[in-house]
């Protein structure tokens, strides 16, 4: 499971393992998109792509509401527990895309 629901309900904290590990199919998703761009012999910025791909999806926005909606729960941006390490995993994500 991507977060883990504490006991009273009222807050989430995200696994590292599985959130990395949905980065990673995103990212997949990237590189497929990328090798499509190539073949078409069409330019591209990969960060550009990587950042907008993160901003769509709106990982923690999804992650919220997909608990609030299964546990009847009305959590918030502010109840995810380490909300800024999951960010600077969004931010490592990020820089691979940078350096490409």
């Amino acid at each position: 499971m991507i977060a883990t629901l504490n006991k009273s309900k009222t807050a989430l904290t995200i696994n590292r393992q599985e959130f990395k590990l949905a980065l990673g199919k995103i990212g997949d998703g990237i590189d497929k998109q990328i090798a499509a761009l190539k073949k078409a012999k069409q330019s591209y910025d990969v960060a550009e792509m990587a950042r907008e791909v993160i901003s769509e999806a709106n990982i923690f926005e999804a992650i919220i509401e997909g608990f609030n909606e299964a546990e009847e729960t009305n959590l918030k941006l502010a109840d995810i527990t380490n909300l800024e390490a999951a960010q600077g995993w969004v931010g490592e994500f990020l820089e691979k895309y940078s350096e490409a």
